[in-house]
């Protein structure tokens, strides 16, 4: 795995966690499409430099939905 990589999969982990995090905060449950959701809301209110870190997270939790 190249650094690069890495990186981008500590950003998409750190974005998903704090979409965890907000929902446990607010006593919501951990469901997938809550976390989308909340992935989805932070992707259009986030600074340019990080947006692509919402998308790819999405685009990551799909990919892994889909596989199953």
């Amino acid at each position: 795995m190249s650094v690069d990589k890495a990186e981008n999969m500590d950003d998409i982990h750190a974005v998903i966690g704090h979409a965890v995090s907000c929902l446990l905060k607010s006593d919501q449950p951990l469901q997938l499409d809550l976390i989308t959701a909340l992935l989805k809301q932070h992707k259009e209110i986030a600074p340019p430099e990080i947006k692509k870190d919402y998308v790819d997270a999405l685009s990551k939790i799909e990919e892994k939905c889909l596989a199953s």
